[in-house]
C-alpha cells in the first residue's frame, strides 16, 4: 500500500490542479480567430504575416483581399468537421451556423460547444 501511495497523491493533485485551472480553450482566447474557406489560403495568410494576428487582420480587411477569410464569431461554431495536419501544424475545419462552407483555423483555437443531450423518451 505504501508502494502506491506517492502514485495516488499524483493522480489526486493532477485532478485537482485540471479541475481548478480554466481551459483557456473553453473560454475561448482574447484574440479574435480567423477562418477561411480554403486551408491554402489560411497557410498562405499565416505563413505571409509571420502569424501576427494583427497583420493577418489587416490583411483580411483590405477591399482588395481576395483569400475568402474572416473573422469567425465564436458562437456560430456547431462543430469541427474535418481535421488536417500540415507541415508539422494542425487545422480544424469548423461548420458555422448560416453556411454550408466549414472555415478552417489553426486547430485549437475555437472549441465548439459540447452537442446537447437527446431529450429523454417519456413512457406511455
Amino acid at each position: 500500500m505504501r508502494r502506491f501511495l506517492p502514485f495516488v497523491v499524483l493522480v489526486a493533485a493532477t485532478g485537482a490542479a485540471a479541475q481548478g485551472a480554466p481551459d483557456k480553450a473553453a473560454k475561448g482566447p482574447s484574440e479574435p480567430v480567423i477562418g477561411c474557406t480554403s486551408l491554402a489560403n489560411l497557410r498562405s495568410l499565416l505563413r505571409d504575416t509571420k502569424g501576427d494576428t494583427g497583420k493577418a487582420l489587416a490583411t483580411i480587411r483590405d477591399p482588395k483581399s481576395d483569400l475568402g477569410c474572416s473573422t469567425v464569431e465564436r458562437a456560430t461554431v456547431t462543430e469541427i468537421t474535418d481535421h488536417a495536419a500540415l507541415g508539422g501544424r494542425a487545422y480544424d475545419c469548423l461548420a458555422l451556423k448560416g453556411t454550408a462552407v466549414c472555415h478552417w483555423v489553426v486547430a485549437g483555437t475555437v472549441t465548439p460547444p459540447e452537442p446537447k443531450a437527446a431529450p429523454a423518451k417519456s413512457k406511455k
